[in-house]
């Protein structure tokens, strides 16, 4: 599957639920995909400005995009898994030339409180600075 198929999937998936109450329970779900407890390995990847302890690692393994994170908030946790499924093991080729668009087309991004805008905006940020 590709990284616009993997993002265009993530959209559909919102549009399912009438509202975003259920939308949020629905991220609230997927944060179950991380590990209970804080990894040893991303303590050092804490996102600022987060309320919630959130942490998020990018970094590229030959041609490929790895992506990791972890949050003691459940709806940080199911962002988080939605990155980690859409982004992780992209072929940084493929990714220059994809817009990563997935929160925009979504309305994920407008829904957000302030802080899990900003802590959204950051891990993005930390996948884009990889390939510009």
């Amino acid at each position: 599957m590709t990284l616009r198929e993997r993002q265009d999937e993530f959209i559909a998936d919102m549009a399912l639920f009438d509202n975003w109450n259920d939308r949020f329970n629905y991220l609230i779900q997927l944060s179950d995909e991380l590990p209970a407890q804080l990894p040893e390995s991303l303590q050092a990847f804490r996102i600022e400005g987060c309320q919630s302890k959130t942490c998020f690692k990018a970094y590229v393994n030959e041609s490929e995009l790895m992506a990791y994170g972890w949050s003691n908030s459940a709806v940080m946790g199911g962002i988080i898994s939605v990155v980690m499924n859409i982004f992780n093991l992209a072929d940084m080729d493929e990714l220059r030339n994809t817009d990563i668009d997935f929160h925009i087309k979504s309305g994920l991004i407008d829904n957000l409180t302030p802080m899990r805008r900003a802590g959204l905006e950051e891990i993005i940020r930390r996948i884009t600075v990889l390939y510009e």
